[in-house]
């Protein structure tokens, strides 16, 4: 019966959002019709997803467990960005079309048991990536959508050679309860998966696109690769990787743990140092993210565990909420620079508008990993992890390089602080009232999870 309901949902979902793209043109009520149906499919789809705790079919596809619960938040979010996104601008609303249909793929991405299912579903997922990025409309957004479908286009074609190397190591595709026939095949195949996991989640060295895509697209359009991108993408290849490491031969397997480790490791500490001589605001997130991800493969030298999985879940949330909440302050400042990003957007921010700056200021502040804030718990929660499996020197090696970052972190503080005649005269910044839930309900989780972790980590 779960089986009916789920097609049922999918189809409703792609169905009301089919509604809207038909509509999105249609003369003066065009993107109210759209905005309504898009609306209207992610609620559905958020209301099944607690309707039933597993969703399978048959071997190829199974929703459970912390993927349910992984979904539930990410549904949740997409829920408010398409509330953000609103009903007043056509683009909006086209994003937010196109939000949904990366969200469908996420969610078979999710639940991919095997490599065919999910080489479509990543495809899905980047394809809409590549088109928000498109479809933005500021001035080098089409040539960062180039750059950004060449270096997918390889990668993708790298991945189906691992595909290849795992057909001839286990002779199927699935991943689940696979038997390994070919140890050398299998070590290639994991490999190829963990450079085309470094590329998705743009770590160094293959974060080139990461840099132009954070500075060419609008804040819904960012704000959405955060949520459903970052996150189910480093969900599943962290946990999947995790899996089948296990069958790999302790040699092979020895092998690439070092090598994830070098990359974790030079992640770190190459985008925390490149963020501090960005002079765009947009663009130190950007290199923030590329250290944040090396703290995060470092999960994939763990043994699977369901606590670790939740830990995981709440880096993923925590992080990505964090992030989407500066950036989308950001922008804020920004249009009132006529959408430039430089060093001067921030100055005197405090004198216009005081909230937003503060808020812009506990944001930072978590993502640098100060106390009391859920970025330090993240923090915590993950050395503490580190250590314990007696990863000492890589785990000391990014401790190291986070000490780094809090010098980029505090140039957004100055900059909100200084006294500036000529920003300081610039019109007030407005926030709508969805922008305005939305930062705090980022603040109330920052302040929640940062004073107590352990009720949502699952600390040991």
């Amino acid at each position: 019966m779960e089986n009916l309901n789920f097609v049922q949902n999918v189809l409703i979902f792609l169905a009301l959002n089919a509604v809207g793209l038909l509509t999105l043109n249609v003369k003066n009520v065009g993107k109210y019709i759209s905005f309504g149906a898009t609306l209207l499919a992610a609620l559905v789809f958020f209301g099944m997803l607690f309707s039933q705790e597993v969703f399978t079919l048959s071997e190829l596809f199974s929703l459970e467990g912390n993927k349910i619960l992984l979904l539930k938040i990410v549904s949740i979010m997409n829920v408010f960005m398409i509330l953000i996104n609103g009903y007043h601008s056509l683009e909006k609303v086209k994003n937010s079309i196109l939000m949904s249909y990366m969200f469908m793929g996420g969610v078979f991405l999710l639940g991919a048991n095997d490599l065919m299912t999910f080489y479509v579903a990543l495809e899905t997922v980047a394809l809409v990536g590549y088109a928000l990025v498109a479809t933005s409309d500021l001035e080098n957004s089409r040539e960062a959508a180039v750059k950004y479908l060449i270096q997918g286009s390889i990668i993708s074609a790298i991945f189906l050679l691992g595909v290849a190397f795992y057909l001839g190591a286990t002779n199927g595709l699935t991943l689940v309860g696979a038997t390994v026939v070919n140890q050398e095949f299998y070590a290639i195949a994991l490999g190829i998966f963990i450079l085309t996991a470094c590329f998705k989640l743009g770590a160094f060295p293959f974060h080139a696109w990461i840099a132009d895509v954070y500075s060419n697209v609008t804040r819904g359009n960012l704000a959405t690769n955060f949520f459903i991108s970052k996150i189910i993408i480093g969900f599943k290849f962290i946990t999947l990787l995790q899996l089948l490491l296990l069958e790999c031969d302790p040699h092979f397997q020895d092998i690439l743990i070092r090598i994830v480790q070098v990359i974790a490791v030079m992640s770190a500490f190459y985008g925390n140092i490149m963020a501090v001589v960005q002079g765009q605001f947009k663009r130190v997130i950007a290199y923030s993210s590329v250290a944040h991800t090396g703290y995060m493969l470092m999960m994939i030298c763990l043994n699977p565990d369901e606590a670790y999985e939740k830990q995981l879940i709440a880096y993923l949330v925590v992080y990505s909420l964090t992030a989407t909440g500066i950036i989308l302050i950001l922008n804020q400042f920004a249009e009132l620079n006529k959408n430039r990003d430089g060093r001067d957007i921030l100055k005197a921010g405090f004198y216009r508008n005081k909230g937003l700056s503060v808020m812009l200021v506990i944001f930072v502040l978590s993502l640098a990993g100060i106390p009391l804030t859920s970025g330090f718990a993240m923090k915590y929660m993950l050395f503490t992890n580190f250590f314990r499996e007696g990863f000492t020197i890589e785990a000391t090696s990014i401790f190291i390089s986070t000490i780094i970052g809090f010098a980029y972190y505090i140039r957004f503080v100055s900059d909100l602080f200084t006294e500036d005649e000529s920003k300081m005269s610039l019109p007030t910044i407005k926030t709508r009232f969805s922008e305005s839930l939305v930062h705090v309900i980022i603040l109330v989780s920052i302040f929640t999870i940062g004073i107590a972790p352990s009720l949502f980590l699952g600390l040991k």
